[in-house]
């Protein structure tokens, strides 16, 4: 198992159990996210922190489920299955996520890519439409 798939599961890991603290310590502070791919990039630890603290506002909490990680190199290409409790709901987002890793195991990169949901909404940080942060 590389580096790429290491970070991967770590990410999933972390996530799930709502361990911000570890989670955080697996981005590099300059990381890049394209969370929609097509949306303006977000860059760095804030970007890092944005990311958690808007999927895991009140009332709101997401689940990470791998259905398939392909590992080539320093890069992990996901299908992933994301959960939302968004107050009594339980919805649903599939997609496709790209992560890249340094040599350290630090993840610099991730794109994701999912249609935007129309029987919801996301928080505006999560979709095309948003202002550059």
């Amino acid at each position: 198992m590389g580096l790429a798939r290491t970070a991967v599961e770590k990410h999933v890991e972390h996530w799930n159990a709502r361990d911000r603290e570890s989670w955080v310590k697996l981005f590099s502070p300059a990381v890049t996210f394209e969370d929609p791919v097509g949306a303006p990039k977000k860059h760095g630890v804030e970007a890092v922190h944005n990311s958690w603290d808007r999927s895991f506002r009140p009332g709101r909490r997401w689940y990470l489920h791998p259905r398939q990680i392909i590992e080539a190199g320093f890069e992990a290409a996901v299908v992933m299955r994301n959960e939302g409790h968004l107050q009594d709901r339980v919805v649903e987002v599939n997609g496709i996520e790209i992560f890249t890793v340094d040599v350290d195991g630090s993840i610099v990169s991730v794109r994701s890519f999912f249609d935007q949901p129309t029987e919801f909404a996301l928080d505006d940080y999560f979709t095309p439409g948003r202002a550059n942060d």
